[in-house]
């Protein structure tokens, strides 16, 4: 394909960008416009559960993995972080409306288990950070051995 050619999924993408924006401007200069409800802590139950529920259920499954994490040390810190992933609920996962998302977490922090919940989040993120810094010293050791190697190499070759 020569560089004056357009290739045809990028054409293809402009006459429906094009399509689409004609058939969308009518509708939108007749509609009335509306302002956006404000979020409320009711819809964001309505989507995620009850904050407290939450909170006990996701502390029970961090401290959970928390203790697991403590007796196996194979685990890296990348697959502690999707552990983390896997068992989070829901209901702690952000639903990408910021201002839900800041109404459920405001109805969280009131919950009696909020602490303890913030407690095991600390001490499964204080894991991660020690086996990241475990890792990065291993690393670190087995480049050195690698450097020491190659330096024998070369000093047996110039003894030759």
């Amino acid at each position: 394909m020569n560089n004056n050619s357009t290739p045809l999924w990028q054409t293809g993408a402009f006459v429906c960008t094009l399509i689409l924006a004609s058939c969308g401007g009518a509708e939108t200069e007749q509609a009335p416009r509306q302002e956006p409800e404000a979020p409320t802590l009711e819809q964001a139950i309505a989507e995620r559960g009850e904050p407290c529920n939450c909170v006990a259920e996701n502390q029970e499954a961090m401290a959970g993995l928390l203790e697991s994490l403590k007796s196996t040390e194979q685990v890296t810190a990348q697959e502690i972080n999707l552990q983390i992933a896997q068992m989070m609920l829901p209901c702690m996962k952000p639903t990408g409306n910021l201002d839900l998302d800041r109404e459920y977490s405001r109805a969280m922090g009131q919950c009696e288990g909020f602490a303890a919940l913030t407690d095991v989040m600390t001490e499964v993120k204080e894991e991660v950070q020690a086996r990241v810094i475990q890792e990065a010293e291993k690393e670190r050791a087995t480049d050195l051995d690698g450097v020491k190697g190659a330096n024998a190499v070369l000093n047996k070759l110039k003894e030759s």
